[in-house]
């Protein structure tokens, strides 16, 4: 007899189904396909750009 937890799952198919689950996320959650690093790269690049065009509106160097 194997051993079952609560889900009713033996070690193997809790293994398979978080393979599958991670792969699922990293699908559907990451449009582009970036990796952590790419995402961590494109948010920081992306305050950099938010705070440069702040700085240029408040220095009056941009008019909307």
């Amino acid at each position: 007899m194997t051993h079952e937890d609560e889900s009713g799952r033996n070690r193997n198919e809790r293994k398979e189904h978080d393979r599958k689950a991670r792969s699922y996320e990293a699908t559907t959650s990451n449009p582009y396909h970036l990796s952590k690093g790419g995402r961590v790269a494109v948010g920081v690049l992306t305050v950099i750009v938010a705070i440069a065009l702040t700085w240029l509106f408040v220095g009056g160097s941009v008019h909307w």
